[in-house]
């Protein structure tokens, strides 16, 4: 073994490993990294005799990876079977749970699902939704809060001006999971409610027809740097209308502009807090919008989102203590670190 553990991060949700895998190089570690398309291409041939072929040299690169490791944290429950199988060498591992695999595969049959085993085979288990941390609970005892995690380094400063246009943006796509109807109404209201300022929202969901019809302008899908450029030139985010928020939403928070949110958050369990954010009622949301469109500026320093955010959701200060339990599981020295 090498003076410090081989770890590898095996698939990903929410670029929660692959902004781990940077913090840590940050830290002076070497963290391995295969992303979700590495473990679990989108590209697999059709012809099944091409597909076999494929699927033998995607098993021999997992095979070489996980054996050159100590642990291997996987992100995402329902690819340990891509991990943990006869092909593969047995190590460790760590499970990060990421939503839709404790949220709806393992509350189908709870602690008989076949989603348990490969829970309880972890030697540690993380989740990031908050709206999960009863079912990881109740599958692994112990089961350690992690939060969805933003980079500031691939962001950009707020670029709006009070020279210019007002605009307001949707961060999600329009899908039942993302409060997309409650979000729907709340377009017509600010339709209603600011004729004069412009919405904007990205054309990615079932539902964007509806979206559109409520007046709001929808805009291509686009990759990254696009889309935290886009978030920049608005003078209001409005969030996904859910109990928890998302990678988008505290992206939005670090830029700087406010974030509207209908309802209310579930607190965090590790210090109670819950983001800064407008909330509330349809009635709440429209009233706190229009204060923070008299005065943008100020509206965002009265919440103080950036720093919030940026307190609570970078990578780097969950690296010491993921590399002390690494060093624990594998009987060395956890003060090492």
């Amino acid at each position: 073994m090498a003076s410090e553990p081989r770890i590898l991060h095996f698939h990903d949700c929410a670029d929660v490993g692959g902004a781990l895998v940077r913090a840590a190089k940050r830290h002076g570690l070497h963290w391995d990294y295969l992303s979700a398309e590495a473990v679990r291409p989108s590209n697999r041939p059709n012809n099944p005799l091409v597909s076999k072929g494929f699927t033998a040299k995607l098993l021999l690169r997992n095979r070489r990876a996980i054996a050159k490791a100590d642990i291997v944290h996987i992100h995402y429950a329902m690819v340990v079977p891509n991990a943990q199988n006869k092909f593969m060498p047995e190590r460790p591992y760590f499970l990060h749970l990421h939503g839709t695999d404790i949220r709806k595969h393992w509350a189908n049959g709870r602690r008989k699902s076949k989603v348990q085993p490969w829970i309880e085979g972890a030697e540690r288990v993380y989740y990031t939704n908050l709206d999960t941390r009863e079912n990881a609970e109740e599958a692994f005892p112990g089961a350690e809060f992690m939060p969805a995690f933003i980079e500031p380094d691939r962001l950009v400063p707020w670029a709006y001006t009070d020279q210019q246009p007002q605009k307001i943006v949707f961060l999600s796509r329009w899908e039942d999971i993302k409060g997309a109807p409650a979000n729907i109404a709340l377009a017509r209201e600010l339709r209603r409610a600011f004729p004069g300022v412009a919405l904007e929202g990205l054309d990615w969901g079932d539902q964007t027809e509806q979206a559109r019809q409520a007046g709001v302008n929808l805009v291509p899908k686009m990759g990254h740097s696009d889309y935290v450029r886009w978030i920049s030139e608005a003078t209001i985010a409005i969030g996904q209308a859910q109990p928890m928020l998302g990678v988008s939403e505290f992206e939005a928070m670090a830029i700087g502009l406010p974030v509207a949110v209908l309802g209310s958050r579930i607190p965090r369990p590790t210090d109670g807090a819950t983001p800064p954010v407008i909330e509330g009622d349809l009635d709440a949301v429209v009233e706190g919008i229009r204060l923070a469109l008299d005065d943008p500026f100020s509206a965002t320093e009265e919440l103080g989102a950036k720093q919030w955010v940026l307190d609570r959701h970078l990578a780097d200060s969950y690296v010491p203590g993921l590399q002390r339990a690494y060093r624990e599981t594998l009987g060395l020295d956890p003060s090492g670190v």
